[in-house]
């Protein structure tokens, strides 16, 4: 397969900061925007049917995932795990096509007739899943209740003020320019539910009311989720008429259950298994480059972390080409750099690299003793662990330190790292931009949901903010390497790898489709050619 590289990026970063191109691409989108949600993405990612077996009159698509969401509402999370199944149940203004770029979604056409003024025109025709037609009223509830949810409040930072003009047009005036508003009108905290719902305090949870392609019908906690086409969605009822995700944590189970029929598509491919799916004839394999920046979260606020050159040195210390074969089976790339280094403006300059002398020149500076250093590292997956193990390795071998790893759950490991209740963790974060990264990993903002590392320095925070006022693109790629080498300075993670996106599904699976973000829209898919 093809492997599509990331110069896609400097495509939608263009898109987010210039706020002149917006305006251009609004009018001129909504034709894209009804052929990709017909077609089935690239022939890149198209399957091609080849000794699948028949499945002609097949219906159904089994997804088998290692974690479970930790919520099905849109606002009360901020988990890839969620994010998946939000994009079946409901729709945001914007969306990030295959190539990452913004293309309208609920959106019929839009101005921009000044830096800070956005008008939107709506489709009209809409139907949310109790049969209540999509209205401009409800664009307001859903974007302000974003604002006031923070798991994803830093989403519904750069949307200001918000006006009903008439059933079918929003107005959003910013406060000042704002470089990331489409795109974060992309993200599942701004879907649009139904205002009525939201001011009587429906339980989202429970029930989900989208305008998507897909109605979730059945939640079985630890085992499955179920959902089944909307006959009524905008674009057209989807081909496949029943999608359901079963949570299966070990790896090598959910290949045996591609292999043996009982699934057509795994979201978590076990690395291990990777060649072996590979050489599979009935099985196509998706293996490309994509924005998902992995690291060891470690708690600032927590001795002996509030140490720069203690962070410095396990940085340094860290064999980091030995996690890529041990853990991903080398699907992936070493990361350096504080921050997805496949952005425009980014760089790895003043990051530290796998370097046991220097690690142990840092260490030293540190003044801390060895025996005094020990910490849990929380694993919520196979693939984690394996990297924990590397880590365990190298931090003993080349610095003395004894680390404990330890095993929890997806929502378990989501909360206590939230809440500042631990060590060290191996997480990771996928963006659609730097802004989106810069914001969630590391504005003082975002500590209590995705700021794990609990970050606050007001000098990061302003460079942050001002990358979110500059939409000329040469001013703001300089402002990204300013805060790039800054937060490198600083340290305050350790940057582990940049992750593949790979699936591995039935090959008589037609229109799969993945972008670098880690958006798949299901409704593209179909059974056959």
């Amino acid at each position: 397969m093809k492997r599509k590289t990331l110069r896609v990026f400097a495509t939608a970063m263009v898109l987010s900061l210039t706020a002149g191109l917006f305006a251009g691409c609004g009018s001129g989108n909504n034709q894209g925007n009804s052929g990709s949600s017909q077609g089935g993405g690239t022939a890149e990612s198209t399957a091609s049917a080849g000794g699948s077996g028949d499945v002609s009159g097949k219906d159904t698509l089994v997804i088998v995932t290692a974690n479970e969401t930790p919520s099905v509402t849109t606002n009360l999370h901020n988990a890839v795990a969620g994010d998946y199944l939000n994009r079946m149940t409901h729709n945001c203004l914007f969306y990030m096509d295959e190539d990452m770029a913004v293309q309208p979604d609920l959106v019929e056409s839009y101005e921009n007739p000044s830096d800070t003024e956005w008008v939107f025109k709506l489709k009209q025709g809409v139907k949310f899943h109790n049969g209540e037609e999509l209205k401009a009223a409800d664009v307001k509830a859903s974007l302000e209740l974003c604002k006031t949810s923070p798991e994803v409040s830093q989403y519904g930072q750069s949307t200001g003020t918000i006006e009903v003009i008439d059933d079918y047009t929003v107005k959003i005036t910013t406060d000042g320019p704002q470089s990331g508003l489409l795109i974060d009108l992309c993200h599942h905290g701004n879907a649009i539910l139904p205002a009525a719902l939201i001011e009587s305090g429906h339980d989202f949870n429970k029930e989900p009311i989208g305008t998507g392609p897909y109605k979730l019908t059945a939640w079985n906690k630890g085992e499955s989720l179920e959902f089944e086409a909307f006959s009524d969605y905008f674009k057209g009822e989807p081909p496949i008429k029943k999608v359901i995700w079963k949570i299966i944590p070990e790896g090598s189970s959910r290949t045996m259950a591609l292999e043996a029929g009982e699934a057509d598509l795994i979201v978590e491919v076990e690395n291990t298994d990777l060649s072996r799916l590979t050489d599979n004839s009935s099985v196509t394999v998706f293996n490309e480059s994509s924005t998902a920046h992995n690291f060891m979260m470690i708690n600032n606020e927590r001795a002996p972390f509030d140490n720069i050159n203690f962070r410095r040195a396990i940085a340094a210390a860290i064999d980091k080409n030995a996690i890529i074969q041990v853990a991903l089976n080398g699907a992936g790339s070493v990361a350096d750099s504080m921050v997805p280094d496949c952005f425009p403006g980014t760089t790895n300059e003043g990051a530290p690299t796998y370097d046991v002398e220097q690690a142990k020149a840092y260490f030293a500076e540190s003044g801390l003793n060895p025996a005094d250093c020990g910490f849990a590292l929380i694993c919520s997956d196979d693939t984690k662990l394996r990297v924990g193990q590397v880590i365990q390795s190298s931090l003993k071998e080349n610095l003395g330190i004894d680390i404990t790893l330890e095993s929890m759950d997806l929502a378990t490991y989501l909360d206590v790292t939230a809440t500042g209740d631990y060590d060290a963790a191996i997480g990771g974060y996928t963006s659609n931009s730097l802004l989106s990264y810069a914001q969630g990993v590391y504005h003082s903002a975002s500590i209590g949901s995705s700021n794990k590392t609990r970050t606050n320095e007001p000098e990061i925070d302003a460079m942050i903010e001002k990358i979110q006022a500059t939409v000329d693109q040469a001013e703001n790629e300089k402002l990204v390497t300013e805060f790039n080498l800054a937060i490198n300075e600083l340290c305050p993670q350790v940057p582990l790898y940049m992750r593949n996106n790979v699936r591995a599904y039935n090959s008589g699976l037609a229109g799969f489709n993945l972008n670098a973000g880690g958006n798949t829209y299901y409704d593209w898919m179909s059974w056959g050619n």
